[in-house]
């Protein structure tokens, strides 16, 4: 997929960065450069403008996006932020000349909403995973993890906990990511059908209470209903107040209704050994 000399773009579509994450974003810049020989271009709405935490209006940061898109020798997309306002791009992007570039798009979080509008208005696909895990507690596993996905071109092996398969065998396609964030696509026309997919989920905050309310509306707009199955990743904040059996009990009780299979693993989400995730259409077991 990537070779040396490739360039990738960097952006915050969401949240800017701090400028106090600047060395760590530099030092990931060094690593992709010495190591994998791949080149950055850098956005101009990467960090916080002065006293805001926005990177540039919703429009600057549309336009920033649409020129890495527009950008030849920008051959992926890997968004640094997370956040809250990647959706206030949805409206403003060029869909056609995204179709076009065919370029992945690669963001976690809030980049959720992003991943999936531009899967389901386009048909290119993208990858759940922060690319700043490469510079953080486990950079040599993904060194590993980069390697594999964006310079082999393969899918990592995801290791399971629990759930009603062994495996997943992906199909179809998979979509999803942060529950959270899927869920600001609900009544717009930028939500994929999950019909005949797998659903990713996970989420970084959120009580029991919280992520009921989250199921609660993914039944509401057919999605229980409508998917293959479910494949849950780590849910950080039930972990941390020991609420994961609540969560499964909840699974559970959705299952007694529909005919979904579930997976989880720990291995998606928020923490330093994610795993980048393929998000699209693609024959591949996991």
């Amino acid at each position: 997929m990537l070779k040396i000399g490739d360039s990738i773009g960097l952006i915050a579509c969401s949240n800017g960065k701090s400028q106090a994450e600047r060395p760590l974003i530099e030092a990931l810049k060094t690593k992709l450069n010495h190591q994998f020989g791949i080149q950055t271009i850098e956005a101009s709405t990467l960090y916080q403008k002065p006293s805001s935490l926005f990177s540039g209006t919703k429009q600057e940061r549309s336009n920033a996006l649409m020129k890495l898109y527009m950008d030849s020798t920008v051959k992926m997309i890997f968004d640094l932020s997370g956040g809250d306002v990647a959706n206030e791009l949805l409206p403003l992007l060029d869909f056609n000349c995204i179709q076009k570039s065919n370029k992945p798009f690669v963001g976690y979080s809030d980049l959720t909403v992003l991943i999936n509008a531009i899967f389901h208005k386009t048909g290119v696909p993208g990858y759940n995973y922060q690319l700043l895990n490469l510079v953080g507690k486990e950079a040599d596993l993904q060194e590993e993890y980069f390697s594999q996905v964006f310079i082999e071109n393969k899918s990592v092996g995801i290791n399971l906990t629990w759930g009603t398969v062994d495996k997943i065998a992906l199909d179809e396609s998979l979509i999803g990511g942060n529950i959270r964030c899927l869920l600001k696509l609900a009544g717009t026309p930028f939500l994929p059908s999950v019909k005949g997919t797998w659903l990713l989920l996970e989420a970084r905050s959120g009580d029991i209470t919280t992520i009921s309310s989250y199921f609660a509306q993914l039944e509401q707009i057919g999605y229980l209903e409508d998917c293959n199955g479910l494949l849950l990743g780590e849910f950080t904040e039930l972990k941390e107040k020991q609420q994961l059996y609540q969560l499964k009990e909840l699974i559970l009780s959705y299952m007694s209704h529909y005919s979904f299979l579930v997976a989880q693993t720990e291995e998606v989400g928020h923490s330093s050994i994610s795993k980048p995730i393929f998000i699209g259409t693609r024959s591949k077991a996991l």
